[in-house]
């Protein structure tokens, strides 16, 4: 008995340092788990995904908004009243990556707090301005009938071009713009008696009337003015 309480120190001591060695080994053998383990430590951010969550409204078109919502590490923003939905993935505190609708380009999109602390609204690619709302509801479809759909079809002509033509049609749903320098189709549904909407991505057009009532421009992304071509 005496001699086993003698040697009591000595097997912890052996027992300590075999277990010292067996933790040290596997991170020597694993130094994935190590690197994992410090890549996420670095990527803890202060905000979390759900402040971002909202409706955020183009400030040029209000009639352009999207919803986004946190899921796992990602945020997901899906375009209201339309079928078109983005990825964003987090690259820093407020910046997040997405592609573009035809999946070529990858595009910025920086959060931002207002005063109050709160995240309010998103600036894309350094210039198109993106604003949370709380209350206000986007426009939604509207149906008009097919005498006033017709009074918009027609050839356009860009103000900065004259070589360059659209050319709009009325369908049973809204219009068909088809560009015809190079005869890319894009369909539009209607938000009021004056502007449409493409259900996929953010393009919108926005119908001028002169004082009859007549059709004699169009507006399309909110900066690109085109003259109806008189027949």
């Amino acid at each position: 008995m005496t001699s086993l309480k003698r040697d009591l120190p000595q097997y912890k001591c052996k027992f300590t340092l075999i277990l010292t060695l067996i933790l040290l080994s596997c991170f020597s053998i694993n130094p994935a788990i190590a690197n994992s383990v410090k890549q996420k430590a670095e990527i803890a951010f202060d905000t979390p995904l759900k402040a971002f969550e909202g409706t955020y409204q183009l400030k040029e078109n209000e009639s352009i908004a999207y919803q986004i919502t946190a899921t796992d590490d990602k945020l997901v923003a899906k375009l209201v009243n339309g079928d078109r939905q983005l990825t964003l993935t987090r690259k820093s505190e407020f910046a997040f990556e997405f592609k573009d609708s035809d999946g070529d380009e990858i595009l910025t999109a920086v959060f931002s707090k207002n005063d109050a602390g709160e995240i309010s609204q998103i600036l894309v690619e350094g210039k198109q301005l993106w604003v949370k709302v709380k209350n206000d509801v986007p426009a939604k479809e509207v149906k008009l009938s097919p005498e006033q759909l017709k009074a918009f079809a027609g050839k356009y002509q860009f103000e900065e071009k004259n070589d360059a033509f659209l050319q709009i049609t009325a369908t049973a749903d809204g219009l068909l713009l088809k560009q015809l320098w190079d005869g890319r189709e894009i369909n539009f549904i209607a938000v009021s008696d004056v502007d449409f909407l493409n259900k996929e991505i953010p393009f919108p057009l926005k119908f001028t009337k002169d004082t009859n009532g007549v059709v004699i421009k169009v507006l399309a992304f909110n900066r690109d003015l085109w003259d109806k071509v008189k027949e």
